[in-house]
């Protein structure tokens, strides 16, 4: 016999509790299925999520635009380095510009220069360049005491910069990209210092990747790199002197960044 018939024959006394449990087993039933559903949905987004090596890809969807057009001179820019330096054909932020990414030494003693991440990193514009971060959002984020996330690169601070390398995933402009730390001109005696970052279009800033990312961009990295090359101790020590304008492509190769991958999938920091 049905609910409904239940409900609408025999004592009316009756009919009502029945009426009543009736509807809160609809309603148990209907929110076990919202519950489901939105389980359903999580289990799928995070699926979404998982970065695998066969999403990566070295180059972009399309060239960004304004590529080798000089770094103004700027108030952030007060280093020669920054000014005049060609706009790279790489775009950080993925707004179709390309951006000017200065190399520069993190100092290893008091006599040199320091650089911060905002001479580092110039965003290119149509009108030009300027420079990144929406400190307001962040402030923002504070007063109303809500969770920044973590790994934000600030711009100021005291960075070195190497050439970047960068992976984009098959869908997305916005690529990840190693280069920033805090030992550069220095390889493998601090390779675990050469974290995988990627643009926090937010705060407009990036972002240091999980371990999960890291891994699978590293080891991306490798595969593009490394596979059927072979590189000396004196290559990995001096990788400028093999190949300048991508040190880092020697790097990822290095014994001591599969030391830095398996510190990583023991859970230690990097």
């Amino acid at each position: 016999m049905s609910v409904f018939k239940l409900v609408f024959s025999g004592n009316p006394a009756k009919s009502r509790m029945a009426a009543g449990r009736a509807s809160s087993a609809r309603t148990a039933e209907k929110n076990t299925c919202i519950a489901a559903s939105l389980i359903l949905c999580l289990v799928v987004s995070a699926r979404a999520e998982v970065l695998a090596d066969s999403d990566l890809r070295l180059t972009p969807l399309a060239p960004c635009k304004g590529a080798g057009r000089p770094a103004p001179k700027m108030k952030e820019t007060i280093h020669a380095e920054s000014v005049g330096a060609p706009a790279k054909p790489l775009d950080l932020n993925g707004d179709g510009w390309c951006d000017w990414i200065i190399s520069v030494g993190a100092p290893i003693n008091s006599g040199l220069p320091e650089y911060s991440p905002k001479e580092a990193i110039l965003l290119g514009t149509e009108k030009g360049a300027r420079t990144f971060g929406d400190d307001e959002k962040r402030r923002t984020y504070w007063r109303k005491r809500l969770p920044v996330p973590d790994g934000l690169v600030g711009p100021d601070g005291v960075t070195g910069m190497a050439p970047a390398l960068v992976a984009y995933r098959r869908n997305s402009r916005v690529p990840y990209f190693i280069g920033l730390s805090g030992a550069y001109p220095y390889f493998t005696a601090d390779a675990d210092s050469y974290d995988v970052y990627r643009w926090n279009m937010e705060f407009d800033m990036p972002q240091k990747a999980g371990d999960a990312e890291y891994l699978t961009v590293m080891k991306f990295f490798r595969k593009q790199y490394c596979e059927e090359k072979s590189y000396s101790d004196n290559d990995f020590m001096y990788p400028d002197n093999k190949k300048p304008e991508s040190p880092l492509e020697i790097v990822v190769c290095s014994p001591q960044m599969l030391e830095a991958f398996r510190r990583v999938k023991a859970g230690l920091p990097h």
